[in-house]
């Protein structure tokens, strides 16, 4: 999105539309943007001052990092916010990059499909939402290579 500061009303001005998904440049296969970003942003020049701030979303499907099934979401960052430097010179400026770097930042560490997610079976890696397995836990043998040890 790029702001035409010679354009803008003192009062500044609401800008709504979308950028393309491409945006993200994600490579990670967990991750799938299913909509462009769509952004509602107010900017006003203030004392040399760019004031850009609104909010910013886009659906997306994230793998589960239990059960790893995909499941829909929306990322959204409502409180966007930025201050760019601008002088009399001053034509354009470009807001894409940081609405990228928002939504980037608003993606989860550890995408879960619900809190309450079972995951799978460490053994015959079922998918334990959907249903039970045959399988048994293994034995907790944590410790029994000390009872080998022999001291003194």
């Amino acid at each position: 999105m790029i702001i035409d500061v010679p354009k803008l009303r003192p009062e500044g001005e609401w800008f709504e539309g979308e950028e393309p998904a491409s945006i993200l440049e994600v490579s990670d296969p967990a991750i799938r943007a299913k909509a462009p970003i769509a952004y509602r942003l107010h900017a006003q020049a203030v004392s040399g001052q760019l004031i850009v701030k609104g909010a910013v979303r886009v659906p997306v499907e994230l793998q589960c990092g239990r059960c790893t099934e995909f499941y829909s979401t929306t990322i959204e960052e409502s409180s966007f916010l930025r201050a760019y430097e601008i002088s009399g010179t001053t034509e354009t400026v470009d807001v894409t990059p940081d609405i990228r770097e928002d939504i980037l930042l608003q993606l989860p560490h550890f995408p879960l499909c619900s809190p309450d997610c079972k995951g799978l079976c460490p053994q015959c890696g079922i998918n334990l939402n959907e249903g039970t397995c045959d399988c048994r836990p293994p034995a907790d043998n944590r410790w029994g290579a000390l009872d080998n040890v022999k001291l003194g």
